[in-house]
């Protein structure tokens, strides 16, 4: 290079230099270590000037913004330069530094997120930014559970501790906010148990009704500065907590309990159903079957056991009836294995429950029909059996009511268990469907498939019915049974009920429909007695409206007397139905007791229950013979056949008195006002 050109540059670097300075461009770095930290740890900041003016004392101050606007605070520091004008000054950023100033906040790595530093120069002249640099601290919190151990296996009912420490680079953290799912996807907040340590702790009892199977326990920890954290996760096993039958005893007609019973006496059972998997967890809701035994094992009652929450556990209101025919000895009273279920997949016992009673019968007791048995062999059993019994079908009934069943009425079924009331209503519904009219059945005894199978073992075929949409089953039994997939999921609740009937109604477009309600003992155990019987009235208006029948089965004892006389007062026909014992069979009677719009026979006629027939009338051949008789003889107040009027008076059928409430019966002259279930 040219000597010229060398001193040219020698005399221009010391003008540029000046000139750089004039114009702000201080020759500042920034150096922040480390750049990413954690929660409270301490940050070093380095400011250097390079190149700057030869031992020239610079003033800067350094400014910090914490994250989201939590605090600010600056330093003034001084940074001499040597004979090369090069200098720097360090800084510690931290809660135990004295250097700096806060301007809101605190001085700490205390908050997580992005960090600003900013560096202006204060003299020899005022410049703003010479230097600006960032670091970051982190704001995750460790967390760490200790209970319950994966791969726990728990109960239902029983109780699960979950326990979790939560801790930053400081240490245990105190005062944070701790949650857990439960596993119905609640929300469980640990209390805090150890602030030095930082444990947060809770005991959960698992509910009867939360989901079985894994339970996913992940432990959440945030502090009031947003820090947070998360634990690993943790798997539980929810197994159902099994039924076991507690406290089982029986009562007799007295209240009093005993495991002793004569004839005429009533047992009454009474149990408590507890959780297995809880201390003092009791089933407080649904229905269930409680077998009565014979000494040689055979079932001889089903009864229903609902919840009284006066006694704080289930009871039969109807109870067994000792009867003569009874055999003496051991009976079992108990619960088969497997029957019991709370609706959400606890079930038991695993094996049958009983107690055993004792039953005392005398000798003598059979005496009398020990004599009547032989006078009747004797005396003309051959007679009465060979010629004077006839098997007639169920159009018997109608002449038991006097002509078919009035349209636009309601019909009360009512009877002992298993005397035949369900079957009676399966028959009268068949003939509804066949005659072609819009039927509803609610089903509170049975599934819907149940009462499809049982009718059609008497070849009363209702598929058809059902596919034409002719016939309704409303499903009240699946929410008693405790399955919640019912076309009612609550059945005590008639509004809703009201409400599916009234669509039924309206959709057969003003046509006569036919409902059936089977039976009425869930309803009057599940509300207010005057509530249901308003649900009645209402139910059976709508019905009668269109023309329709309404027809009710109730069981004896299984209801309240007083309701049950405010029904059949209601109520515009009743028949009764009983169930007699006689060792291991029963005989079974109907009565007519009131028919409105019709004269009725008094008789109480023995019947039958045969398969692909339904309900076959055991009558006396005498009994017919009189009542043609009937038709031949004079009215009251005639006195010679020369006086008797040309219309006779109908036949009706074997009895000896009848309803003359009824201005519009047989017996009036006037034509019925309705027609029956059956054209013949």
């Amino acid at each position: 290079m040219r000597p010229h050109v060398i001193l040219l540059v020698l005399v221009l670097l010391p003008i540029l230099a000046f000139v750089v300075q004039v114009q702000g461009i201080a020759p500042y770095s920034l150096t922040i270590s480390p750049t990413t930290t954690s929660l409270g740890n301490t940050v070093n900041i380095m400011v250097t000037v390079t190149n700057g003016n030869r031992n020239t004392f610079y003033t800067v101050t350094i400014g910090v913004q914490k994250p989201n606007g939590t605090g600010s605070a600056i330093t003034t520091q001084a940074i001499s330069t040597d004979n090369r004008g090069s200098g720097s000054v360090a800084v510690q950023y931290s809660s135990t530094s004295t250097s700096w100033t806060p301007l809101n906040g605190t001085v700490a790595t205390n908050v997580g997120g992005v960090y600003n530093v900013a560096v202006n120069q204060t003299s020899p002249t005022n410049i703003a930014n010479v230097a600006t640099g960032q670091f970051t601290v982190t704001a995750m919190m460790s967390v760490v559970v200790s209970q319950p151990a994966s791969g726990t296996i728990v109960q239902r009912g029983q109780t699960l501790t979950i326990t979790a420490t939560v801790a930053n680079s400081l240490g245990a953290v105190a005062g944070a906010t701790v949650t857990v799912d439960t596993p119905s996807n609640g929300q469980l907040t640990l209390p805090e148990v150890s602030s030095a340590n930082g444990v947060y702790s809770i005991t959960y009892q698992v509910l009867m009704n939360d989901p079985l199977g894994s339970w996913t326990i992940i432990v959440r920890a945030k502090d009031t500065s947003q820090n947070s954290g998360v634990s690993l996760p943790a798997i539980a096993a929810i197994t159902k907590s099994d039924l076991f039958v507690d406290a089982m005893v029986t009562y007799n007609s007295k209240g009093v309990p005993t495991t002793s019973f004569s004839t005429g006496d009533t047992l009454y059972p009474y149990f408590r159903i507890k959780y297995s998997g809880s201390s003092g967890t009791f089933l407080t809701a649904g229905q269930y079957v409680v077998s009565v035994k014979n000494p040689s094992g055979t079932t001889v009652a089903n009864l229903t056991a609902v919840y009284d929450a006066n006694r704080l556990g289930f009871y039969t209101p109807t109870g067994y009836s000792v009867s003569t025919f009874d055999p003496g000895g051991s009976w079992t009273v108990g619960i088969n294995a497997n029957t019991l279920n709370d609706g959400f997949g606890n079930t038991g016992p695993n094996f049958d429950t009983s107690v055993r009673v004792d039953v005392v019968t005398s000798p003598l007791g059979y005496l009398p029909f020990v004599i009547g048995g032989v006078m009747a062999l004797l005396g003309g059993i051959v007679v009465l059996k060979r010629y004077d019994t006839s098997l007639e079908g169920f159009e018997h009934l109608e002449q038991m009511i006097g002509g078919p069943i009035p349209r636009g009425s309601s019909l009360l079924l009512l009877g002992d268990p298993g005397s035949g009331k369900t079957v009676l209503s399966y028959e009268l519904l068949h003939d509804e469907l066949e005659a072609g009219r819009p039927c509803a059945f609610l089903s509170y005894d049975a599934f819907p498939e149940d009462v499809q199978g049982r009718m059609g073992e008497f070849g009363w075929d209702i598929i058809s019915h059902l596919r034409k949409g002719r016939l309704k089953i409303i499903d009240c039994y699946s929410g008693l049974a405790g399955q919640g997939e019912g076309a009612l999921r609550d059945p005590s609740d008639l509004t809703e009920l009201n409400i599916q009937v009234t669509s039924f109604i309206t959709k057969a477009k003003n046509a006569p429909v036919t409902l059936i309600l089977d039976s009425l003992t869930p309803i009057f155990n599940g509300v207010e007695a005057k509530q249901a019987i308003n649900f009645l009235q209402t139910v059976g208006a709508k019905v009668k409206k269109t023309g329709g029948l309404f027809i009710l089965t109730a069981s004896k004892g299984a209801i309240p007397d007083d309701s049950i006389a405010k029904i059949k007062s209601i109520a515009d026909g009743v028949i009764e139905l009983t169930l007699v014992r006689t060792g291991r069979k029963g005989v079974r009677y109907l009565t007519v007791l009131k028919m409105e719009r019709r004269r009725i026979a008094s008789e109480t006629v023995t019947f039958e229950i045969a398969r692909g027939r339904g309900l076959v009338f055991r009558v006396s051949r005498f009994g017919i013979f009189r009542g043609k008789l009937m038709q031949l003889k004079l009215k009251p107040g005639h006195s010679s056949p020369k006086d008797a009027p040309k219309a006779v008076a109908p036949a009706k059928p074997e009895g000896k008195t009848v309803d003359e409430k009824d201005k519009g019966g047989a017996g009036s002259g006037l034509p019925p006002k309705g027609a029956g279930t059956r054209q013949r």
